[in-house]
């Protein structure tokens, strides 16, 4: 019987083969490897970059130092968002944020099915896991939202990355998610929606149609 590419080995294999470069060198601490990395299990190509999401303020600043004394090259650091580093031809992006005690947790906090895998490492061990919404996501061949939202200040960058995650992999975004979207966002007062389109404006990858689709949805 063919496994599934979501099947939890696989999801271990596929970050052991990301990360070897990083813990070939003992790594005496805690982070996930979570996002949008895995949907190369999905479509075969390699992932823009990979997120890692250490476990506390103390195993942040030990991925800090370890990628600095692997001889990481530091490209950007944008708090409360990531440290971007360049190592073995990889763009690694280490989260500010820390409070997600668990991987469950941390996954539990995205915004998309398909973002919400992800993989423990601790001292040497690996631990797997695929949000059932996930899985059902790709049984289905649809990009769903994870309701409700954890964080809708972001909903612009949310409903951009539900089109982007469609177009990449080939599968169906339902109308009912967009309108989810935009329902939230016309339920918001003016200014709080001026509000939505500039922080989007400053964490868009790269330009899209949904910053003008939300002016024509601004109340008067």
């Amino acid at each position: 019987m063919r496994c599934s590419p979501l099947a939890p080995d696989s999801v271990i294999a596929f970050a052991q083969d990301q990360l070897a470069p990083l813990v070939s060198r003992a790594f005496p601490g805690r982070f996930f490897l979570a996002g949008g990395a895995f949907k190369t299990l999905l479509h075969g190509r390699s992932p823009h970059d990979l997120d890692l999401w250490p476990a506390t303020l103390q195993d942040r600043q030990a991925l800090l130092l370890h990628l600095e004394a692997l001889g990481a090259v530091l490209l950007d650091d944008n708090p409360p968002f990531q440290t971007t580093f360049q190592f073995s031809g990889q763009r690694l992006e280490v989260a500010h944020d820390c409070t997600p005690a668990s991987l469950e947790e941390r996954l539990s906090r995205f915004d998309l099915g398909l973002s919400a895998i992800g993989v423990e490492y601790e001292e040497g061990r690996w631990r797997g896991h695929v949000h059932s919404l996930a899985s059902e996501s790709h049984q289905r061949r649809e990009v769903l939202l994870l309701r409700p939202l954890t964080n809708w200040k972001y909903l612009l960058a949310t409903l951009e990355r539900l089109r982007r995650y469609g177009e990449e992999l080939g599968y169906r975004v339902p109308v009912l998610e967009e309108q989810y979207l935009w329902d939230l966002f016309e339920a918001q007062p003016r200014a709080s929606q001026e509000a939505l389109m500039t922080r989007h404006a400053r964490v868009a990858r790269e330009a899209s149609c949904v910053l003008a689709e939300a002016r024509l949805r601004l109340r008067p």
